[in-house]
């Protein structure tokens, strides 16, 4: 069967695109981290655009941001996004009080220092945050 000389190209940028394309569908989490049950009520759940957390590690890191945070149900990363959704419970944690453990000191246990500015959240549930505004939600 005879071709003609732009078909394989045209397949292959056909193929890139839908492979790019389809990464916004398609996202595995790149760390998910149970915390605690969750509330017999029912909780909710928040989504954080987040920068500084860009990779397995810093996704883990801002994981860690949310050790003993009461309230806290389960942290789900999204790297290459950008984005964490955290589960809670309503009644213990509130969005802000997530917002301000996500955006903490970091501390490196190498080093035993604590570090400022790592995180910064953008967006609240696709809102975007001003960095004035501390005050997010009660």
């Amino acid at each position: 069967m005879k071709v003609t000389p732009w078909t394989v190209p045209a397949l292959v940028v056909l193929f890139a695109a839908m492979g790019l394309g389809g990464a916004r569908f398609l996202a595995a989490p790149s760390i998910i981290r149970d915390y605690a049950a969750p509330p017999a009520g029912g909780g909710a759940v928040t989504v954080f655009k987040v920068r500084g957390m860009k990779c397995v590690d810093t996704a883990k890191a801002a994981a860690a941001q949310l050790e003993g945070v009461p309230g806290v149900v389960r942290f789900t990363a999204y790297a290459s996004r950008h984005t964490a959704e955290i589960a809670y419970d309503p009644s213990a944690a509130t969005v802000g009080i997530l917002r301000k453990a996500i955006e903490g000191p970091v501390h490196d246990p190498e080093t035993g220092e604590y570090i400022f500015g790592v995180y910064s959240v953008l967006e609240i549930d696709g809102v975007a945050v001003h960095d004035r505004d501390r005050s997010v939600r009660p």
